[in-house]
């Protein structure tokens, strides 16, 4: 190794990721070459050695100096680590079936989520279990190390309440990464029948509760938000945003309308009978065979060079955690189009502190949000969540009930349904899958 190379190490966990994968590899080893030691680390050990051997190929094809190892244990990686990605997803089915189940039982079934309400509770504390762990063991570990989570959106990690609780509970320096805009400017330009890249869009709230603030048509500088907001409203298939159109004056970003899941039921919203993961067995089966021939055949080669293709434009485009691992080490600053960051007064109606997903710029001195505009409308609703994710993220990082009750007395998407009726539910829930709840038994 050259002489004053710093060669940091990093851990990838959910280094198969569909989504993320491909630009961290695209980042560490073809645009920046960085000298780097990096642990793979995925539950498929045969993803997890495939992505650590296509993207030895990769940093051997671009000249990058890079050791590799890969595990199904993130316990086993973390030690001395510079900075953890985490972007894995959450969609255990067979828990999500028990809440269905249960649910269904006592005629909730619209409280079957994986965001607001018992669902969201459910889902809250077996993931932030694992989060909590995660965390823990970083701030013994590696306390300096930031943490950096993943969320494409299909999966079932909030990530607001995981970055409340790596961050705020656990002491580990957190931020989170979203493809809110990009996904919903895929909607939005197929809705409007314009070309992607000539929308100029800007998506800000909160995680799972994100908004449009911008809408342009560079073509025209054009403001497309009048229009869209007036078809929505015209279009039966639009039901959902059309009556939030109505209510808070802004049309609901994401790849698709799932802001109903932290609200209170009405007759248009949805019942979720099943998961959306947004990636197939097939996918990822393509992905498999696309990294051994990178393994084998590397990026140039006629056999690789399709492979590689393939890989490097799936998956999430402009979310790139990579950039904010440098930024924050003083290597370049960069703007992040969804940042879920402690919030610095760049989101009305939301407390300092609390995370908020907007555009963000970030530096050695860290992340700075960009102020956006949001209806009046929406201020005190989203003041209410975010104290929500910050009470669900205590009461899941510590087993705390206390803190669980007093998350479920405030929650938006339990209104109507009566406290002590909701505790006997959960409480039930919970004692039937307390094998992935240890921290409440």
């Amino acid at each position: 190794m050259k002489a004053n190379v710093i060669m940091r190490k990093i851990v990838i966990a959910g280094a198969g990721s569909y989504h993320f994968a491909p630009a961290i590899f695209e980042d560490l080893f073809v645009r920046w070459r960085t000298p780097v030691e990096v642990w793979m680390v995925d539950s498929d050990l045969d993803m997890a050695e495939l992505s650590a051997r296509g993207a030895q190929a990769l940093a051997r094809a671009f000249g990058c100096e890079a050791r590799f190892y890969y595990t199904t244990q993130l316990s086993k990686a973390t030690f001395s680590a510079d900075a953890v990605i985490f972007c894995a997803d959450f969609l255990d089915e067979e828990a999500w079936k028990l809440d269905l189940k249960a649910l269904d039982e006592v005629g909730l079934g619209k409280q079957v989520r994986l965001r607001g309400g018992i669902g969201g509770a459910m889902q809250t504390m077996r993931v932030l279990d694992f989060i909590t762990d995660l965390a823990t063991q970083m701030s013994e570990e590696c306390p300096d190390a930031p943490l950096i989570i993943c969320d494409s959106g299909f999966g079932g990690i909030q990530l607001a309440r995981a970055c409340e609780c790596a961050q705020r509970f656990c002491g580990v320096r957190t931020l989170g990464v979203s493809g809110v805009t990009e996904q919903t400017r895929k909607r939005l330009a197929l809705y409007l029948d314009v070309k992607e890249e000539d929308l100029d869009i800007t998506c800000a709230g909160l995680n799972n509760f994100s908004w449009v603030t911008r809408l342009v048509d560079r073509r025209k500088d054009e403001d497309l938000i009048p229009r869209c907001m007036k078809e929505m409203q015209e279009d039966s298939r639009e039901e959902l945003s059309s009556q939030y159109i109505d209510w808070y004056g802004a049309i609901p970003a994401g790849e698709r309308v799932m802001q109903y899941e932290l609200l209170a039921d009405t007759e248009k919203s949805p019942r979720k009978t099943v998961l959306l993961s947004g990636v197939g067995l097939a996918d990822y089966e393509l992905r498999k065979r696309n990294l051994a021939m990178l393994a084998v055949h590397g990026p140039m080669s006629p056999k690789g060079a399709p492979a590689w293709g393939q890989i490097r434009t799936s998956g999430l485009q402009t979310a790139r955690p990579v950039e904010i691992l440098r930024a924050l080490w003083g290597e370049g600053d960069c703007r992040v189009a969804n940042l879920n960051m402690p919030c610095d007064g760049a989101v009305e109606g939301v407390a300092p502190g609390r995370f908020v997903e907007c555009p963000a710029a970030v530096s050695a001195d860290g992340a700075h949000g960009e102020s956006v505009e949001l209806p009046v409308e929406l201020h005190d609703l989203m003041g209410q969540l975010s104290l929500c994710n910050v009470l669900y993220a205590e009461a899941a990082c510590s087993g705390s009930r206390v803190a669980l009750r007093e998350a479920m007395e405030i929650d938006p998407a339990l209104t109507g349904i009566d406290l002590l009726y909701t505790e006997g539910v959960l409480s039930d829930m919970m004692e039937a899958q307390k094998d992935k709840l240890k921290r409440f038994f």
